[in-house]
């Protein structure tokens, strides 16, 4: 039988990764606390987990996030393999249901075979997200070039933003005005503009200072996280990683300097901070934002993401 969720869940959700995914590499247990809390959210929707029953005892689930569109690999006990392809289909179908369009999935990095599976139900490899971190101390010197034109992001920048990298943005229009402009997560203050002579956006930065976050060491590199605050993750579930820096600007020769004067203006206009070590994070596709981060950076590892369009409910 395959059902959504219901109360007390949590506990075998838990117990079902933990037990499926001992024995994969870079492998973290999962606490009941943690399932818990994430299903027991105001934003969690019951109807978006389905769990696998065998003679009465839960043996496997999956599921997919709101908004986002993001699947995620359906977790069996070992022995009930075998219910990872029906639970699977219960998700599709559900999506479908909703008229989801396109979902996603995120795999750990070493996890060949969690890859394998989605590219057998039509998944693409459409890119690779890429973690980097680096100390603050061994950021090389920036100075502040003369002229420089750097302020707060204000709802006149957002079309200007949206055309910088259309394939990394999540969330365009009113929703991504709302996520720079109105985000509950981190300060107005944190989203910040580089201007041209005229006033226009060529550049959008965002430096998040907040001790409450995770330290990013305490990050998996390759297991499929997306940090919040990233250009890219947009309305998707996140890690709060503390000193997360992103930034966006179109490719061109001056990428990479516009990049500099927004990692200069964030960490320099800071008198101190509650973090020693930078965290970044950015999809293989932009590779003009790549190879800025691989220039000041020290990349750590990636994860592929893999994407396929879902079709009409039957």
């Amino acid at each position: 039988m395959i059902r959504t969720f219901q109360a007390g869940d949590a506990k075998h959700e838990a117990a079902i990764y933990n037990a499926a995914a001992g024995r994969l590499p870079g492998f973290r247990p999962v606490k009941v606390e943690d399932v818990h809390r994430a299903t027991s959210g105001h934003g969690f929707d019951p109807r978006t987990r389905f769990y696998a029953e065998d003679d009465g005892k839960v043996v496997g689930y999956a599921g997919f996030e709101t908004p986002g569109s993001r699947v995620c690999y359906p977790m069996c006990r070992p022995g009930h393999e075998k219910m990872a392809r029906p639970l699977f289909a219960a998700v599709l179908k559900a999506m479908a249901q909703r008229k989801v369009t396109r979902a996603f999935a995120a795999v750990h990095g070493d996890w060949a075979d969690h890859v394998k599976f989605f590219e057998d139900h039509g998944f693409t490899r459409s890119r690779d997200i890429i973690n980097f971190t680096q100390s603050i101390g061994d950021l090389p010197t920036m100075f502040q070039r003369h002229g420089l034109n750097v302020s707060l992001v204000t709802a006149d920048d957002i079309p200007a933003i949206e055309k910088m990298a259309p394939q990394v943005l999540r969330l365009g229009g009113r929703p991504l005005a709302d996520y720079l402009l109105r985000n509950p997560r981190f300060p107005a203050d944190a989203v910040y503009v580089r201007r041209s002579r005229n006033g226009a956006p060529v550049g959008v930065g965002i430096l998040i200072d907040d001790e409450s976050f995770l330290d990013v060491d305490e990050l998996d590199p390759r297991s499929p996280v997306l940090r919040f605050g990233a250009f890219g993750t947009e309305g998707l579930a996140a890690k709060r990683v503390n000193g997360l820096f992103s930034f966006l600007t179109a490719p061109g020769t001056d990428s990479v300097l516009i990049g500099q004067d927004l990692l200069w203006y964030g960490t320099s206009r800071l008198e101190s901070t509650s973090f020693t070590v930078l965290a970044a994070q950015v999809p293989s596709d932009a590779p003009h934002l790549v190879g800025f981060y691989e220039r000041y950076f020290r990349k750590q590892a990636c994860f592929p993401i893999l994407e396929r369009g879902i079709g009409p409910a039957s």
